[in-house]
């Protein structure tokens, strides 16, 4: 009889536990696959501090469930950036890993355009245009020697003045002990030789004239 007893108490259990994997297993068959997106990944390795082309990433399909909340699914947003870091191989390019020049919070020298220099000159409130220009603005140089005056440099673009290293819009003035300019390596050399042998001053242009004239000294 105790016999009998336990086998049967046997199968109830046995009968519950495959009434629940049946419930398990029909819920899992039941609840939708996750849906495949699109992500970003360097399609080679990739070092730090290179501009990123086109054909240096690519795009795989992965469970979106899976996917970095940094992730980035589009190529064209990553194609033109910097890479921060080193991007190996097969891995997805995140946000937090590329960048623009001109994003907050990135060490200065990414504001630093290709083939061109950051050179700083002292200026004071008269050699610095009352403190009115800012970053962004273009300047002309000019150069005071020997009792002559001649616009060394045209044209040349504010990447700071004093620490700051964003465009101050509203208008105001501030002095600033130094200057920061976006120079040739050309421009930087004869910038340097005429900041020790004369006086600087810049003249400030309109954000809309470009243009490059000639002239000549100017003796007294």
């Amino acid at each position: 009889m105790a016999n009998r007893t336990v086998i049967i108490v046997a199968l109830v259990v046995a009968l519950i536990a495959a009434f629940f994997a049946y419930r398990y297993v029909s819920g899992v068959k039941a609840a939708p696959a996750k849906g495949m997106v699109p992500v970003v990944v360097a399609a080679q390795d990739v070092p730090a501090n290179v501009v990123i082309t086109r054909e240096m990433v690519g795009v795989k399909e992965m469970p979106s469930n899976y996917v970095h909340p940094r992730a980035i699914n589009n190529p064209e947003q990553v194609v033109g950036k910097i890479s921060k870091t080193d991007l190996l191989q097969g891995e997805p390019v995140l946000a937090n890993r590329v960048t623009t020049r001109a994003q907050p919070g990135n060490r200065f020298s990414y504001r630093v355009a290709d083939k061109q220099r950051a050179v700083t000159i002292a200026v004071s409130e008269v050699a610095g245009v009352a403190g009115f220009p800012t970053v962004g603005d273009r300047v002309d140089i000019l150069l005071f020697k020997d009792n002559k005056t001649t616009t060394l440099l045209q044209n040349k673009e504010i990447l700071a003045t004093g620490d700051k290293t964003v465009s101050q819009e509203d208008g105001t003035q501030r002095i600033v002990p130094t200057v920061t300019l976006s120079l040739s390596p050309a421009d930087a050399q004869t910038l340097a030789f005429a900041e020790s042998t004369g006086k600087l001053k810049l003249t400030l242009r309109s954000p809309v004239d470009q243009e490059i004239v000639s002239l000549g000294q100017t003796s007294f």
